[in-house]
């Protein structure tokens, strides 16, 4: 009679501390960095989450892990099955957006020239999923502000020429530069650093 309250308390014994534990990837583990699902696929989101992916798998790579890219979504992922690797990361969604916030405009001799301090901010949800059972392990939200004095325009005037240029690009490199920063966190908080 006393044996079965023992053997229950030392199967919970073992059993609670079992499922508590929490693999955590380690350098030379396989990761498959997973596609951005088309539910989400705006131009601006697909942009960063597409940033993130890429350097979130060489951020990866110089880590240690044997990251690749897994060449599908995570539903494709659960119709097909694991398929090999250790862990799969998934970006959720990716917010990325680049604004002067303020700005400033000088010209002399018939040349113009436009600043602005531009922030650049961008914010991704990462998963990251077991290999074998395809369970969420966990969830990492991200995000980063990148601020900085660029140049957005320049202006050339004649006697019978008028010219402005404006430099659209430069909004995009500040978010840019934000969603390389965020894949980089997201690759230190899967290695655990």
């Amino acid at each position: 009679m006393r044996m079965k309250p023992l053997i229950l308390i030392v199967a919970s014994a073992i059993a609670i501390p079992a499922f508590a534990i929490q693999v955590t990837p380690r350098p030379g583990d396989r990761i498959g960095v997973l596609r951005i699902s088309e539910r989400f696929d705006y131009g601006a989101q697909r942009s960063v989450a597409n940033i993130v992916q890429n350097d979130l798998r060489r951020e990866l790579q110089n880590l240690g892990f044997d990251a690749f890219d897994a060449r599908m979504t995570y539903d494709q992922l659960l119709h097909s099955g694991p398929q090999g690797a250790d862990f799969y990361v998934e970006v959720i969604s990716g917010y990325g957006t680049g604004r002067p916030i303020g700005g400033a405009g000088a010209a002399v001799d018939g040349i113009a020239v436009e600043v602005a301090v531009v922030v650049g901010r961008v914010a991704a949800e990462v998963r990251l999923y077991d290999g074998r059972t395809l369970n969420i392990i966990e969830s990492y939200d991200l995000h980063r502000d990148n601020t900085a004095v660029v140049p957005t325009g320049i202006g050339i005037a004649g006697r019978s020429i008028w010219a402005a240029i404006m430099l659209p690009f430069v909004q995009y490199s500040q978010y840019r530069s934000a969603a390389h920063e965020v894949a980089h966190q997201a690759a230190l908080r899967i290695a655990a650093q």
